[in-house]
């Protein structure tokens, strides 16, 4: 691998990293419901949710925000949160919100808890809940036995990373969704897999990383799939979330996640998937240790 690429491979482990739980008591509250943290708010932000008492409380020192108590019911905070957002989105005052999705995620301090609301997803990073999503990608054989990568470009009209390369088949994981049916509802709508092609389908782990920007904080865990496809298959979308795919070479992808034409979460999904296989490893990318390491933030652990 070239030394240009291999520093592309590092800085993009780093720039999805950029998120320091550390350093942020001097930029952050946290954000409790129900006694437990379940995510971290930007000073900024916090301000807001003054204007909101019946809503929010504040600690004594300021640098806690609670969920009010008297919210004692998974849809009682969900809908009087959701008014909360409602006004703000109207009010056009955090970018966030300007890409209201319709669609909730659940909001709980460990994947594994239960869930104590369930927040809007454009809100999520306002929050810094930890939000997850399934991705999967899609690779095939030629007839002289190298090995192919189906690659996406998400359409003009995304609310998110418009026109980007992606995987070929990603997408939130949506409140009420469990994660196998999560990938596979994902793979029908963007690709038009078929149930039978599907019965392929290898759960193969996952990667978790904490980044911000200014829409606010990302800690995301993402569950990945690898998905053998027919040589003679052909992704077509059916959702519009797509605007078309491509078949490239694993050098060609190579060399592409490193670029900014590349949605950033995803190319660590490849990065995941070249380094499971082999394809970059110990004896050819000297910053291999930093690579594994950085795809793998504690997020299960940062707020218990």
């Amino acid at each position: 691998m070239s030394q240009p690429v291999s520093d592309g491979l590092l800085q993009l482990v780093r720039r999805c990293n950029s998120f320091s739980v550390k350093d942020s008591v001097k930029t952050c509250k946290k954000f409790f419901v129900e006694g437990k943290q379940v995510g971290l708010i930007r000073s900024s932000f916090g301000e807001q949710m003054k204007k909101f008492p019946d809503t929010f409380t504040f600690s004594p020192d300021g640098q806690e925000i609670h969920l009010s108590d008297s919210l004692t019911t998974v849809e009682q905070r969900t809908d009087n949160l959701d008014a909360v957002l409602q006004k703000l989105r109207q009010d056009h005052t955090f970018m966030g919100l300007r890409g209201w999705r319709d669609e909730k995620y659940d909001v709980r301090q460990k994947y594994e808890d239960k869930t104590l609301l369930r927040m809007e997803r454009s809100a999520t990073s306002l929050f810094g809940v930890l939000q997850y999503g399934t991705h999967i990608n899609g690779y095939t054989y030629r007839k002289d036995g190298q090995m192919m990568m189906w690659i996406a470009r998400r359409s003009p009209t995304k609310p998110t990373w418009p026109g980007k390369l992606d995987n070929m088949c990603a997408g939130g994981l949506a409140s009420g969704l469990d994660v196998l049916t999560c990938a596979k509802k994902e793979c029908e709508e963007e690709a038009s897999v078929s149930s039978e092609q599907l019965e392929k389908l290898k759960a193969v782990g996952t990667i978790s990383y904490f980044y911000q920007d200014e829409r606010g904080l990302f800690p995301e865990t993402q569950f990945l799939f690898d998905l053998e496809l027919p040589s003679d298959f052909t992704p077509v979308n059916a959702d519009g979330e797509v605007a078309g795919f491509q078949l490239l070479s694993i050098p060609e992808v190579r060399k592409l996640i490193v670029s900014d034409s590349f949605k950033p979460n995803c190319a660590l999904v490849i990065m995941d998937f070249l380094i499971r296989w082999g394809f970059v490893s110990a004896d050819n990318e000297p910053h291999y240790a930093m690579l594994v390491e950085g795809l793998h933030y504690p997020l299960q652990s940062v707020y218990s």
